[in-house]
């Protein structure tokens, strides 16, 4: 088992109506909040009315900075930085997806920061300190309520950029798997493939295949979400379901799955940045194109980690079964596993790679990961 190092100070409430303590809990850290949301789904649901209840019984002044797009960008980060500096907030409040969360960790780092924000996603500076954040969970899928990343959007440059910095973990994160019970099942789908493959390329690409614990455990996750995905998407009522899925995908990107297995790289992430970024589509649809033809490249590279994946994970004999029971798996839940799929057409494939390339220097995964190593693989999601 490789040596590792375990930090995740996150402290989560989980289950059915822990929103009552949101607004004790907020007012333990802060006494004006940032209160950051999306297009508008929390107010149709009446979870706006129930955080703002909250929030005022509890004193705490508010500001609002709504309308965070699915895959956050860059120009409305920049937008909650200044309003979070004019008016002083000491605390942010994420609630929504990991979206919301990821823009909430930017603005946090942007509002106490000298430099401009987006200088932390190409590494000229690094974040030190950040205003705290407390989340509340409407969407399973990005994990980014109990770690410390996340990746925003830069629109001019078409350029999908994240990192991780110890001041960005949440200091309290609320989990009600009810409060995704509206979640349509496009969504649900996809975020429960984000949350897979999370596990999936740590699994596909760890140093220690010996190591039975971080193995076991990702098994588990990956096995669980197999399960469950497809009961959410057909009852999204379903508390067991929603349930595990929320918690799975927590688990998934916390930092446990690696512990022991070396370390955290996410190729297949690293390319599909490129798609969301350029054609806007849902993060974990552009997962579901990208992952199994990233694997199926790997064949060789990767093999004995794809016949543990096939095996343990779907109980298939060799490494093409598996690949294509993940795939049909995916399919069911109603993701699209080709560019086709996506109305993304096989002659911008050349456009795509050199935009992963930029990434993939970032990354420190270019000495492999080459333009024309990216075309192929792309060309393997025809």
């Amino acid at each position: 088992m490789k040596g590792f190092r375990y930090y995740n100070p996150v402290c989560v409430h989980f289950g059915k109506g822990v929103l009552e303590r949101l607004g004790k809990e907020v007012a333990k850290i802060g006494k004006k909040c940032l209160f950051v949301y999306g297009m508008g789904s929390i107010k149709r649901t009446g979870l706006y009315d129930k955080v703002v209840e909250q929030l005022k019984s509890a004193g705490v002044e508010f500001v609002e900075h709504s309308g965070v797009k699915p895959n956050p960008v860059l120009s409305h980060v920049r937008e909650g930085v200044e309003k979070a500096k004019r008016e002083k907030v000491d605390v942010i409040l994420a609630v929504g997806g990991g979206s919301v969360i990821d823009e909430a960790k930017a603005i946090a780092a942007g509002a106490v920061a000298d430099c401009d924000v987006w200088d932390f996603f190409e590494f000229k500076a690094a974040v030190k300190k950040a205003l705290p954040i407390v989340t509340v969970l409407t969407i399973s899928g990005t994990g980014s309520e109990m770690n410390a990343g996340l990746v925003i959007t830069n629109e001019e440059k078409q350029a999908k950029f994240g990192f991780r910095a110890e001041p960005l973990y949440p200091r309290v994160s609320f989990l009600d798997p009810i409060l995704t019970f509206t979640v349509p099942p496009d969504q649900t789908a996809y975020g429960a493939v984000d949350a897979f493959t999370h596990v999936s390329e740590v699994y596909c690409n760890r140093e220690e295949l010996g190591a039975d614990v971080p193995a076991g455990i990702m098994e588990t996750i990956m096995k669980t979400i197999v399960k469950w995905a497809p009961v959410a998407v057909k009852e999204p009522n379903n508390y067991r379901a929603r349930a595990e899925l929320m918690w799975c995908s927590s688990l998934a990107l916390c930092g446990i799955t690696w512990c022991g297995a070396g370390e955290l790289t996410l190729p297949a992430h690293m390319i599909e940045h490129s798609l969301s970024a350029i054609y806007d589509i849902a993060h974990g649809a552009g997962l579901a194109i990208v992952t199994p033809a990233w694997m199926r490249y790997m064949k060789e590279r990767r093999k004995e980690h794809l016949k543990q994946f096939a095996k343990n994970v779907f109980g298939k004999d060799s490494i093409d079964e598996g690949i294509d029971a993940f795939e049909e798996w995916m399919r069911s839940i109603g993701c699209p596993t080709r560019l086709s799929h996506a109305n993304i057409p096989a002659s911008d494939i050349p456009k795509i790679a050199e935009n992963a390339y930029q990434l993939s220097v970032l990354w420190g995964l270019s000495d492999f990961y080459t333009v024309d190593v990216i075309k192929e693989i792309l060309e393997l999601c025809r």
